[in-house]
């Protein structure tokens, strides 16, 4: 158990503002696939792209300006493109294999990857401890 409280101590901050900047980036990126997949008709390989583009930024931002992580673009871009990729190609695959709509594949993609990402973040030494 003492092991558990001190990974619960550790984590919990960073993790909660991290999750509700998570919130926001996953209110906003199935917002944005919803109206550009779905309502624009725009090609789901291509408006998943421009999705994920826009809220990357966003994202960093919030997370420097929160203190969640560390500002070390490089190695928080590296990580993210690499998420980024495998979120662009789920949501295609959901969308044009499956036949999901935009928001209902980026909802189930967003969901998966929200935990790794943290896990990815903290084992290369991008999230902020204060």
């Amino acid at each position: 158990m003492d092991i558990i409280e001190r990974i619960v101590k550790k984590h919990s901050r960073k993790f909660s503002l991290f999750l509700i900047i998570g919130i926001l980036k996953t209110i906003l990126t199935i917002g944005l696939s919803w109206l550009i997949i779905d309502i624009l008709g725009i090609q789901s390989l291509l408006g998943s792209t421009i999705v994920v583009t826009t809220v990357f930024f966003f994202t960093y931002v919030s997370y420097v300006m929160a203190k969640v992580i560390r500002p070390r673009f490089l190695r928080y871009s590296s990580i993210t493109i690499t998420f980024n990729v495998i979120t662009i190609l789920l949501i295609w695959f959901f969308v044009d294999f499956v036949g999901f709509s935009g928001a209902v594949s980026s909802t189930i993609v967003v969901a998966i990857l929200f935990i790794l990402r943290y896990i990815f973040f903290e084992k290369t030494g991008v999230i902020c401890h204060e």
